[in-house]
């Protein structure tokens, strides 16, 4: 970690600061509209009016963050008041200046940073409009001037409003309502539009003097009008920060979606809002929702053909092979349990398959009670003794728990754990073994199963739990599988109250886990 040079004028800048006579005053109105509006127009988590001090910078304004300070040497703000324009960090923990700040590593955890200088009255650089994202992400040039520009209007209120940066205010933002590729608007309470940028009437295609005639209500196509009204009336009652869409009718006939974020003021009885246009982003979803739709009904309906037939041809064979029609050949036994084993291969994806539709569509029903979760461990390790002999793997079960009880479905809990196991044993090494444990943390339980195998590679784990995802997906794989048994275990767990995760090193192995909330017993009742 670097920490910020000072600054060649500091002590000038110090006395400037001080003159200000904001540090470790009451959060006020005027600043706060300033960090909202930053949070939500750059769709950012933080954003913060910043006053670096001797030794530490101070929050007049936070959206996002509780802390009031932090110590000026671990500072992305000391490090943006050394120069004129923008300082950005794309990814902190790739920037040799950042990567072990403790306020990367640590809360607030900061991965993104923008900051532009503030200046008081002299020009001295006394402070930051910053934005902080906990995920790394780009910043255009376009960005670069819609942050100056509202950090000039930072600068104004900063300055207490005199007549010339006042003026210079007026100027910033004249200019970013009218370079801003959104729609943005100050609006009164009712909808009425009080300040609009040229963006619409780019794309509604009105003149301005027609979009100001009209309000945001009466601009929405009429059977979206009762929701744009109710959203309005939610801003009267309070409502910290408006997000709603609508659709709103173009000069030519035709109509957009817009998609809203707006923040109320209701000291002034005002709206500062941007609207953004998404009605090709909206097709593009549909479209892909219906295709999805049409994927998942022919898989269904396919798979429910297949079934039937399926179940029938797997039962002859089994008959076969257990003698129905008297002694077969070596050859023609061998044949017989090979067909046997893939009609059971095909079963179970059909099976899942089946079972990924229902939870999908919302039909998978779950007959949940409070049961003893131990037993099942030693079902499901006792179950899976013949498969992980094939692999020459070892299993194991640790119960610390005995007695624990969750609400469960038991017959979907044993789905998972099967898939679970089976996918640890395939990627275990010969002689390794296999841990299936349940421990209780804090009233709740744990169930893990934990593999010493290669461990998951880094470019697959964000599509672990995707359907059909599959690390090797080559045709000459060495492990079999159909890539749904992880996707179903996830929603399985997620449907019992669960989440499904999992921590994995390479050339360690992988532990996948759950928590379930333990049922507490049931107390006797009088003469019990």
């Amino acid at each position: 970690m670097l920490p910020p040079p000072t600054p060649v004028d500091e002590p000038r800048r110090l006395q400037a600061l001080r003159s200000l006579c904001l540090l470790d005053t009451p959060a006020h109105e005027r600043f706060d509209r300033i960090v909202r509006a930053a949070s939500h127009l750059f769709r950012v988590p933080i954003a913060l009016v910043s006053l670096v001090d001797e030794d530490r910078q101070w929050f007049k304004a936070r959206q996002g963050l509780d802390a009031l300070q932090t110590p000026r040497d671990v500072s992305f703000c000391g490090h943006a008041i050394l120069s004129s324009g923008s300082f950005v960090v794309p990814d902190a923990l790739l920037d040799p200046r950042f990567h072990d700040n403790p306020l990367v590593v640590g809360a607030p955890f900061v991965r993104f940073y923008a900051g532009h200088p503030l200046r008081a009255a002299d020009g001295s650089r006394v402070g930051t409009l910053c934005l902080i994202d906990h995920q790394p992400r780009d910043f255009t040039d376009a960005d670069r001037g819609a942050l100056a520009d509202m950090a000039g209007w930072a600068e104004v209120e900063l300055n207490a409003l005199n007549e010339r940066e006042a003026r210079t205010a007026l100027e910033q933002q004249e200019r970013f309502f009218e370079v801003s590729v959104d729609m943005l608007c100050i609006a009164a309470m009712d909808g009425t539009f009080l300040r609009l940028s040229r963006a619409w009437s780019r794309t509604l295609g009105f003149t301005e003097e027609a979009l100001y005639s009209t309000s945001l209500v009466d601009l929405a196509l009429e059977e979206d009008r009762a929701a744009t009204a109710l959203n309005l009336a939610r801003a009267r009652e309070g409502a910290p920060v408006l997000q709603f869409e609508h659709r709103a009718r173009c000069a030519d006939g035709s109509w957009r979606w817009l998609q809203w974020n707006a923040v109320p003021d209701a000291e002034e009885g005002l709206l500062y809002a941007v609207a953004r246009d998404i009605t090709q982003a909206r097709a593009l979803e549909e479209e892909r929702q219906r295709v999805e739709r049409m994927k998942n009904e022919f898989i269904s309906t396919v798979s429910h053909e297949l079934r039937t037939p399926l179940t029938s041809i797997r039962g002859s064979l089994g008959l076969l092979s257990g003698g129905i029609a008297g002694p077969l050949g070596a050859e023609v036994a061998h044949m017989v349990g090979i067909a046997y084993r893939n009609s059971e291969r095909l079963l179970r994806l059909i099976n899942d398959i089946l079972d990924l539709e229902k939870m999908e569509s919302g039909r998978l029903d779950l007959c949940m009670a409070a049961t003893e979760v131990a037993p099942l461990l030693a079902q499901a390790l006792q179950a899976h003794q013949g498969y992980a002999a094939e692999y020459g793997v070892h299993l194991e079960v640790k119960v610390d728990a005995p007695d624990a009880r969750a609400r469960v479905d038991e017959d979907r809990f044993n789905q998972v754990l099967a898939n679970l196991l089976s996918n640890a044993i395939k990627f275990s090494p010969q002689g390794e073994r296999v841990t299936l444990s349940l421990t209780r943390e804090d009233g709740t339980l744990r169930v893990e199963v934990a593999d010493h195998g290669p461990g998951i590679p880094e470019s697959f784990q964000p599509r672990v739990f995707q359907k059909f995802a599959q690390a090797d997906a080559s045709d000459t794989r060495k492990r079999p599988g159909t890539g749904l048994g992880l996707s179903i275990a996830h929603g399985l767990v997620a449907r019992m109250g669960g989440t499904l995760r999992f921590v994995t090193r390479a050339g360690e192995g992988t532990r996948f886990s759950f928590d379930l909330p333990e049922c507490t017993p049931t107390p006797p009742g009088p003469g019990a």
